[in-house]
């Protein structure tokens, strides 16, 4: 049964192959290394007139915090007859910078293609496009408001983005996130939010046997801090604080520690946690001898009431173009769609094709799931 379905799946692929297998070729074979950001700038000017074909208006948004950060953010636009608005994400940068020796795309067989940033996120942008644009030939024009955001720096957090995503959220009723679908085929559900704490004591140095009471051990205070957030951890919940660092004081035996630091991660299933975790957080930081700075603040997104019907509609669908028994997942890594967490959204991540061997030189598509995820999505629009 499954050599049948999938010989339905290549079958159904090859008629459309030419066009979008050649896109992504173009697109996987232009180097995009967040860091290379005359290189992501080159994808976003590719893609452009792709989205404007089908009736976007496209524009290209410098960093807020400057063109060395990043290339630009591509944002496209269309009215629908209702104002509510359905934002897709995508990115269009990898891990793989031009000093890495992975760079083409190569076809390992007629249904697989191995290369930089196939399934991660070049697959997603061509599985939306795909989508879009046989979403548009049945409507003429959609029911709902579209938003396409092609972030430039995905891979390393989407630096200058995170207000303008967050303003986006305000406005969406839902976010379709297009990253690669899970290894079993499945689909996305919720991302764990993160907070990052840079943690800084000041204390006082003395000698430390002639004048011991007069000094103030900066690191005895921050031991008994961690030891204060290790107590956040509780897995039943799907909280967890992790200490990635601590350092302090002078390379002595003999002196009372004067200064320490630390850098702490804690990452939370939902927004009920996340706000929780924050204000015990402060609380356990509040000290005159202490200060800190939140390095990342990344918003959970879950399933919850609201969402946990369209998260079943949209599994159903991929049952029936695939013929597949599928599920959602709840992911422990962070993504773009995270930052337009809010009460109220729906949120879905993973709808983009599947592979494998993601952030690594064996990365790869299953190149009929092209064909498959276009349809799914395009179903699921016209169902809202």
């Amino acid at each position: 049964m499954k050599k049948i379905i999938f010989l339905l799946l290549f079958i159904s692929f090859s008629a459309m192959a030419n066009r979008e297998v050649q896109r992504l070729l173009e697109l996987v074979n232009t180097n995009s290394g967040t860091a290379n950001i005359q290189g992501v700038l080159a994808i976003q000017t590719k893609i452009k007139p792709w989205f404007e074909a089908l009736g976007f208006k496209v524009n290209l948004v410098p960093n807020p915090e400057g063109e060395n950060v990043s290339a630009p953010l591509l944002v496209a636009e269309m009215p629908g007859e209702k104002t509510e608005t359905i934002t897709f994400i995508m990115h269009a940068d990898t891990v793989f910078e031009p000093s890495s020796p992975f760079q083409k795309a190569s076809l390992t067989s007629d249904t697989v293609m191995k290369g930089p940033g196939t399934m991660d996120d070049k697959g997603g942008i061509i599985v939306a496009l795909k989508a879009l644009e046989d979403y548009l030939a049945i409507v003429k024009k959609p029911k709902f408001s579209l938003r396409i955001l092609v972030s430039p720096n995905e891979e390393v957090g989407s630096i200058g983005w995170w207000k303008i995503f967050h303003d986006y959220g305000q406005s969406s009723w839902l976010v379709l996130g297009l990253e690669p679908g899970h290894d079993d085929y499945g689909i996305v559900h919720g991302r764990k939010g993160n907070i990052w704490y840079e943690i800084n004591v000041v204390g006082k140095e003395s000698h430390a046997g002639r004048d011991h009471e007069k000094g103030v051990n900066a690191c005895q205070i921050l031991a008994g801090k961690m030891l204060e957030i290790q107590k956040l951890t509780n897995y039943k919940k799907l909280i967890t604080t992790s200490v990635g660092r601590i350092e302090g004081g002078q390379d002595k035996y003999n002196i009372v520690c004067g200064w320490a630091k630390a850098k702490v991660d804690i990452r939370v299933p939902d927004l009920a946690s996340f706000n929780l975790i924050t204000k015990k957080m402060q609380a356990i930081l509040k000290d005159p001898r202490i200060t800190f700075s939140i390095t990342d603040s990344t918003p959970a997104f879950n399933v919850n009431k609201i969402s946990r019907p369209v998260v079943a509609k949209y599994i159903k669908a991929i049952e029936k173009f695939e013929s597949r028994k599928v599920i959602s997942h709840a992911s422990g890594g962070v993504g773009d769609v995270n930052h337009f967490s809010r009460e109220g959204i729906i949120i879905l991540d993973g709808l983009g094709p599947v592979g494998g061997n993601a952030h690594t030189e064996n990365e790869f598509l299953v190149l009929p799931t092209i064909e498959s995820r276009s349809q799914i999505l395009t179903h699921f629009l016209q169902g809202l």
